[in-house]
C-alpha cells in the first residue's frame, strides 16, 4: 500500500523554547539521510497537516516545500471541479497568520538537521511570514529570499503590476544541502561569457564555464500557459520547472521531500521524476484527486489511494 499507518513518534513538533522559537541545532552536517525501508514509502494523505504530522517520523525530511493559501480573500475555482478551496479568512490576516505559524512550527520538527523549508507566498503575507520564520528558526536560520518572476495576466494602471512570488528558504543548519552546480543555467546572450569569455583590464582572460552560470535569487520561470499540455485545471498549479529546480538544488536522490499543501501535485511529480521519495498532503478532495491522476498519467504510478486523516478544522 502506498498510504499506510505507522507508529507515531512521541511528538511531531520541533524542540521549541518557551517563546516558541526553535532551539539550536547541534548535529553534524550530513551529505545523505539514511532512512529505513518503512520511512522511504511514498505517501499521500487527505487531511490537515496538523493531523498528518504526528504520523511521520521526526527529522526525516531533507526538503519541505509549503505553498499555502495566500489569503487572497477569494474562492479558488478550478476549470474542472468548480470551487477547489476557500481562501477567505474571517478576520483576514489576524486569523490567517496564526493558522500559518502553528503549521510552520509543526513542520520544523519534521526537518532533518541540515534540511530546508521553503515557504511560497506573495506580497500579501510574505513580509509577515519572514518575521514568523525568524522567530521559529532564529534569524540565523534565514538562507535566501528567492524571487520567482513571471509575466502574463493583466496590468495595473494604479500601481506597479505584481509579477512575482516570494520563496523564503530557512534551515536549522547554517550550511544546508545546496547543489548549486546542479542548477546552473546558460549565460545570457548579452554576457561576455556567452561570447567566448571576458578579458580584464589586466589582460587576464576569463573563460566561460561549460556548465553555465550559477542561478541567482531571481528566477525567471514562465507561469503555465493556459493552453500548455502541462496545465491540469487546478487554480494554483505551479510549473514543473520551478519545483524541479528547488528539489535538485536542496535535496539528493533517494531523500525525502514533503509538500503539505500539495494542491495539483507538482512537487510530488517532480520528486518522483527526480528519484526522490515524497510525502504529500492536502485537505482538499479535489487536490488529492488531481495528484492521483497526475502521478498515474505522468509517472506511471497507478492505484494510489490517499489516506484519510483527521477531520475538518
Amino acid at each position: 500500500m502506498l498510504c499506510r499507518n505507522i507508529s507515531p513518534p512521541d511528538s511531531a513538533t520541533a524542540e521549541l523554547d518557551s517563546q516558541g522559537m526553535l532551539k539550536s541545532c547541534h548535529c553534524e552536517r550530513s551529505e545523505a539521510i539514511s532512512l529505513n525501508t518503512d520511512e522511504k514509502v511514498n505517501r499521500l494523505f487527505r487531511g490537515d497537516m496538523l493531523d498528518v504530522a504526528p504520523l511521520l517520523a521526526r527529522e526525516s525530511f531533507r526538503l519541505i516545500y509549503l505553498d499555502p493559501p495566500f489569503a487572497t480573500g477569494r474562492e479558488k475555482q478550478g476549470t474542472r471541479d468548480g470551487m477547489v478551496y476557500d481562501d477567505r479568512w474571517r478576520g483576514d490576516l489576524d486569523s490567517y497568520l496564526p493558522w500559518l505559524k502553528e503549521r510552520l512550527q509543526v513542520l520544523c520538527g519534521l526537518l532533518y538537521c541540515d534540511g530546508s523549508l521553503v515557504l511560497h507566498l506573495d506580497w500579501r503575507a510574505s513580509h509577515y511570514a519572514r518575521v514568523m520564520l525568524d522567530e521559529i528558526f532564529g534569524r540565523q536560520g534565514f538562507i535566501n529570499e528567492i524571487i520567482w518572476h513571471y509575466t502574463g495576466g493583466g496590468r495595473s494602471k494604479s500601481r506597479f503590476s505584481c509579477k512575482h512570488d516570494t520563496l523564503l528558504w530557512y534551515s536549522r543548519h547554517p550550511r544546508p544541502i545546496f547543489n548549486l552546480d546542479a542548477v546552473r543555467v546558460p549565460y545570457k546572450r548579452t554576457s561576455g561569457f556567452a561570447k567566448g569569455g571576458i578579458v580584464a583590464a589586466s589582460g587576464r582572460h576569463y573563460q566561460p564555464d561549460p556548465r553555465g552560470t550559477p542561478v541567482d535569487d531571481v528566477w525567471d520561470i514562465p507561469i503555465i500557459n493556459p493552453l500548455a499540455n502541462e496545465r491540469v485545471g487546478y487554480p494554483t498549479q505551479k510549473p514543473l520547472a520551478l519545483m524541479q529546480r528547488l528539489i535538485v538544488a536542496l535535496s539528493n536522490p533517494g531523500e525525502l521531500v514533503g509538500d503539505f499543501c500539495c494542491g495539483s501535485g507538482t512537487t510530488l511529480v517532480a520528486a518522483q521524476k527526480l528519484g526522490r521519495n515524497w510525502v504529500g498532503c492536502d485537505i482538499s478532495e479535489a487536490a488529492t484527486a488531481c495528484v492521483v491522476s497526475r502521478l498515474c498519467d505522468e509517472c506511471g504510478l497507478a492505484g494510489i489511494v490517499p489516506a484519510e486523516v483527521g477531520g475538518s478544522r
